[in-house]
């Protein structure tokens, strides 16, 4: 199968690589810990900063609606899409990738990501650290994913993200049944 280079259609930018002063509240301070397995932002984990640290944070990059964020150190595997309304930035240890190609469903792309070929693949460029595992954030753009029509991504979309929704109200109806 043909393949697309993922610099020819999207943007790769890593976070800060330090860590502010957490507070109480404020702007997100969006770590690793907040995205779970199954691709969500856990609002229950999110941390915050002031706003003038958030200043600072977001210097590289603001994270936007749309955004497939990612882990590429320590924790990897971590994939989630920012929301409408974020108000935040990244933590250490994350990057977003941003789609700048209409020939690229985001959600497709969300979804490919979190597919067992690319974790596969994610796995075989691992690199093994003597403290932390990591894949390389300067070779992310350089790697590929299918070259699959947009209308066969807006299908495959469409479907993912139904059964996503159903996941996420029989979650909801748990939640109200449990308390």
């Amino acid at each position: 199968m043909e393949r697309i280079v993922l610099r020819d259609v999207c943007d790769i930018i890593d976070g800060p690589h330090a860590t502010p002063t957490k507070t109480e509240s404020g702007p997100v301070y969006l770590g690793i810990d907040a995205i779970t397995e199954d691709g969500r932002l856990n609002e229950a984990d999110f941390a915050h900063l002031s706003v003038e640290d958030y200043k600072k944070w977001t210097r590289r990059v603001t994270p936007t609606e749309g955004d497939i964020v990612f882990s590429y150190e320590a924790t990897l595997g971590r994939y989630a899409v920012i929301p409408k309304g974020f108000y935040g930035c990244l933590g250490r240890r994350l990057a977003v990738i941003r789609n700048r190609s209409e020939a690229i469903n985001t959600k497709w792309l969300y979804y490919y990501f979190r597919s067992p070929e690319w974790d596969a693949f994610i796995r075989r460029n691992t690199i093994k650290g003597s403290t932390v595992n990591r894949i390389s954030v300067e070779d992310f753009p350089n790697y590929t994913i299918p070259a699959v029509k947009r209308e066969q991504q807006d299908r495959i979309a469409g479907i993912l993200g139904a059964i996503d929704k159903k996941i996420s109200t029989n979650n909801a109806i748990n939640d109200n049944l449990a308390a």
